[in-house]
């Protein structure tokens, strides 16, 4: 009896631990990823490194907490990117015109804002594809941003906007990578403890038996744009506090980058699964991924093609997760 007792108390963690990683196989692959950068470099594990990873990701993450929450519902938005340059030239034209910081701010969050709806408005009153929809605001958003800047650079004229990008907290910590976490820490307790969320996910599980069960569901897809918007538009005015500048393609590419952290963390494209906190075990991944190759002095090209690659593979992943649940 003691013997088989010893068994199951040796069996049992174990056994628990496998499921774990089972379940969050991200998490597995973090870890990897982390012990091979310190066997590999020993910059990695410096304390200067290490927050130079978050401060890295923080404006791709506030962008992916936005995609994450629309990803849920089953849906997603590829004119983030273009939205990340409009928030930033809104904020910099205003600041140009003599506007004070926070009315500035104010009007770049209000330009994401502004796209989040009309992405929103598009696929409910058209029940279009929501990929092409986006896909036609990018390339809308984008046209505004070249005419507004004439296809020239613009900088920030108020020195205390850029804290926002470029502030730490006791010296140590960018306040961008403390609105990134703040914000999935929210998003994630909305997803997990309200009723909000649960209509979230059935949304995304099957948004017919959604709207049968009485969720108001065009209400909460707007809602949701609407949201991924503001954070895309957040993320600009980070960006452009960070570099003190902007131009019309500020934000190419995180329209992919944020799509492929969601899914490597374990949020589903077809919808019903997901949350912010494993989009920050997706981000942590990729950020610890650029960083290895640039520690390795990868060519700038190779990175490129492993992003690719990694995105290829996590969307293939997740097609054939989602046809072993069918």
């Amino acid at each position: 009896m003691t013997e088989g007792m010893s068994e199951f108390a040796a069996t049992g963690p174990v056994k628990r631990i496998r499921n774990f990683f089972i379940n969050y196989p991200a998490i597995l692959i973090l870890i990897l990823l982390i012990l091979i950068g310190a066997l590999i470099s020993p910059v990695f594990f410096t304390q200067r490194n290490l927050l130079n990873i978050l401060w890295g990701i923080s404006v791709l993450g506030i962008i992916a907490v936005g995609q994450t929450l629309l990803m849920i519902t089953g849906n997603f938005d590829m004119s983030v990117a273009y939205i990340v340059g409009l928030s930033g030239i809104t904020t910099v034209m205003l600041q140009i015109q003599g506007a004070g910081l926070f009315v500035s701010v104010a009007g770049g969050l209000l330009a994401g804002v502004l796209i989040g709806v009309l992405n929103g408005l598009i696929i409910i009153l058209t029940n279009a594809n929501a990929f092409l929809v986006t896909l036609g605001t990018s390339a809308l958003v984008y046209s505004i941003n070249l005419i507004l800047t004439q296809s020239k650079t613009w900088y920030a004229e108020i020195e205390a906007f850029l804290i926002l990008g470029r502030g730490k907290l006791f010296g140590k910590i960018h306040y961008s990578v403390l609105i990134f976490l703040i914000m999935a820490v929210i998003i994630e307790i909305i997803l997990r403890k309200t009723v909000m969320g649960r209509h979230l996910f059935a949304i995304g599980l099957n948004q017919n038996s959604a709207r049968y069960s009485g969720i108001k569901v065009n209400g909460i897809k707007f809602c949701a744009y609407m949201f991924c918007g503001f954070c895309a538009g957040l993320a600009g005015l980070v960006m452009t506090a960070r570099t003190g500048s902007t131009v019309a393609n500020a934000g190419v590419g995180m329209e992919f980058d944020s799509l492929i952290v969601s899914v490597l963390g374990g949020t589903s494209l077809y919808g019903g699964k997901g949350g912010t906190v494993r989009t920050i075990i997706g981000i942590l991944i990729l950020g610890v991924i650029n960083n290895l190759l640039i520690l390795l002095n990868i060519p700038y090209e190779a990175q490129q093609i492993a992003k690719g690659l990694v995105f290829l593979t996590v969307v293939c992943a997740d097609g054939i997760l989602e046809m072993s649940r069918r």
